[in-house]
């Protein structure tokens, strides 16, 4: 089972919900690395 840095991957979720909100697609995808670094995936 992979480590997950919950702190990590929930400020990584609340970034990807603002991107959606604002439409920015570059921070959009910033989090969404983020969260899978987070969650130890490559």
């Amino acid at each position: 089972m992979p480590h997950v840095n919950h702190h990590a991957l929930r400020a990584a979720q609340s970034k990807a919900v603002i991107a959606r909100f604002l439409g920015d697609a570059g921070m959009w995808l910033q989090a969404n690395k983020q969260m899978k670094k987070a969650v130890s995936m490559p």
